[in-house]
């Protein structure tokens, strides 16, 4: 090596000691980090993919890295909320929370109206996008921290009672929104029956409005008697449309081309106020809202589709059936908050249904398992060995990472033995108020279903005490809403206006003569929970429940 060369490189290492190394560009030293706990895992694939225009928009937000959330020391903690102690918050909400006190790390949300508006107008829309299963969702959570003030559930006075000393706000038919009337299923009933076509074809050549008067004639007999008004629509669509209503003669002789006919029309003859007056229980807010919001129990009903491989939500059965969202975007989006929200304990209940039960239940375990089986923790769902079990304090679910419970009603049986030792059935432990108010179709009569119930009050003969529910929801196919329907008339009274008219004062009064006339209240649950005092009356509910155990009564509120 010669003399300059050697020059050189001394100089070339003088210069880099005395000015230091600068890493590259976009390269940060650990110890710069503002970060020090641990790194969460982040699996190989994100939650959902987004369409490109929305990735670009979140990558822009996430610019000087991910934000953290922390509730306030004055917030109160008695309200359900999902708002936990340290929570760590999606990079997707980045955009909605501003740091206002950077030295205590503490995080406010922005108050604009426009914004909530604007997410208001399609929660139930963007909240249902996201059907990827739990292989591909990073771990949100950050690992919880133990303390005497720590908040379960949004409270620190319910941390160490048992699961069931604890009231949930809880919506009825959870996932009943955005439906549709299931033509599909009408037109496959309609194809298992025998024609009633008149021996006698009529000729082709009678007027327009006889044949399809025979046609209407032929769905009166295919639908059940509180469907006949979509008949007489039907006809109106006949009467003006000649390729929905072929000749009479041709169709008479062939119940497949009836049937056909009927489910093209389908659609078309639904009036668009029917789904969210007959069938929609919680119209214009997703499971997603829903838990935003602060329920902590869903109650699902599922039916069989695709030629029964795959399931949807649903409400109702059979022809009467309207369809929703798929499972799969409803365990999305309970995966997505139950792990950004590491101290919140939720139930998960698979009530009604429709289809072939053991299909039914098949695919709900293995859908189940699929989404919340996170690596590295294991199944999401708190396991118990024996009915004689005690339930787990919500401090010991939220401590363990196990804090969903599931029970499910006839769905339960058909899971082959030994069943997973997750898996709750429903009526073992709880019981439904449908079971003695499923007659009531006004406010008066559930009224006087729920005093009648609760001023019987508990059996004492020492037999097991099944948990009790406050279910405010009611039929309203009564006869003169149904005549109003085949006249094509909005009725009077929909799903909507009878919760308005009981979720407030009349829940009130209900719960407060049934408390104490039985152990224990396991739920609260209502149609429109967000026009309801839902959340008043758990809470309420919870007051008393804790003076229970700490009075050193709880054991009254159940053996175990």
């Amino acid at each position: 090596m010669t003399a300059l060369t050697t020059f050189w490189l001394t100089l070339a290492l003088v210069v880099l000691l005395f000015f230091g190394w600068a890493p590259p560009p976009g390269v940060v030293a650990a110890s710069e980090s503002g970060y020090r706990g641990a790194l969460p895992q982040i699996p190989d694939r994100p939650i959902r993919m987004l369409p490109r225009s929305e990735s670009r928009v979140r990558e822009q937000s996430m610019g000087g890295g991910e934000r953290f959330q922390r509730l306030s020391d004055t917030q109160d903690p008695s309200r359900w909320n999902t708002e936990c102690l340290m929570q760590r918050q999606p990079a997707a909400s980045s955009g909605d929370w501003t740091n206002s006190q950077p030295s205590t790390g503490h995080l406010q949300k922005r108050n604009s109206g426009e914004r909530e508006r604007a997410r208001s107008s399609r929660r139930s829309v963007a909240g249902d996008k996201a059907t990827v299963p739990a292989g591909s969702s990073p771990v949100y959570s950050l690992a919880v921290v133990n303390s005497t003030d720590m908040l379960c559930n949004g409270r620190s006075d319910i941390c160490d009672l048992r699961y069931n000393q604890v009231t949930y706000p809880a919506t009825h038919n959870s996932a009943a929104y955005d439906l549709k009337y299931d033509c599909q299923l009408s037109t496959q009933s309609c194809l298992k029956k025998e024609t009633v076509c008149q021996a006698q074809a009529q000729n082709c050549t009678m007027g327009w409005e006889v044949r399809c008067t025979k046609i209407s004639n032929t769905c009166i007999d295919r639908l059940p008697g509180w469907l006949h008004w979509l008949c007489g629509a039907f006809t109106s669509a006949c009467q003006s449309t000649e390729t929905v209503c072929l000749g009479w003669e041709q169709i008479c002789t062939n119940s497949l081309e009836v049937c056909l006919l009927w489910g093209s029309a389908c659609l078309e003859v639904i009036p668009n106020w029917a789904m969210p007056c007959l069938w929609e229980n919680q119209p214009g807010h997703s499971i997603a809202q829903q838990l935003s919001d602060g329920i902590r129990f869903l109650d699902l009903g599922t039916c069989l589709s695709n030629n029964d491989t795959d399931i949807v939500m649903c409400h109702g059965n059979g022809i009467t059936r309207a369809i929703g969202i798929p499972l799969d975007t409803v365990l999305s989006q309970i995966l997505t908050f139950i792990l950004a929200n590491p101290y919140e304990v939720l139930t998960i209940e698979f009530n009604e249904n429709d289809g072939d039960v053991a299909a039914l239940s098949r695919i709900i375990v293995a859908k189940l398992l699929k989404y919340f089986t996170i690596p590295g923790t294991g199944l999401l769902f708190w396991p118990r060995s024996s009915m004689t079990e005690k339930w787990p304090t919500l401090r010991e679910m939220i401590l363990a990472n196990k804090r969903i419970m599931v029970f499910m009603g006839d769905t339960y049986y058909p899971i082959p033995d030994p069943k997973p030792n997750w898996a709750n059935q429903k009526d073992t432990w709880k019981m439904d108020g449908f079971r003695y108010t499923s007659d009531d179709t006004m406010p008066k009569q559930l009224n006087e279903s729920y005093y009648g119930w609760c001023g019987k009050g508990a059996p004492t003969d020492g037999s097991f005490i099944q948990w009790q529910q406050i279910d405010i929801n009611m039929g309203i196919l009564a006869p003169d809403i149904i005549n109003e329907l085949k006249q094509g008339k909005v009725p009077q009274l929909c799903i909507g206006p009878l919760a308005t008219e009981t979720n407030y004062a009349f829940l009130e009064a209900i719960a407060d003569f049934c408390y104490t006339r039985w152990p224990y209240w396991f739920r609260v649950r209502v149609n429109n929970y967000w026009d309801s005092d839902v959340f008043k009356i758990a809470s309420h509910f919870n007051d008393m429940n804790v003076a229970r155990v700490k009075a050193g009564s709880g054991n009254q509120i159940t053996p175990y």
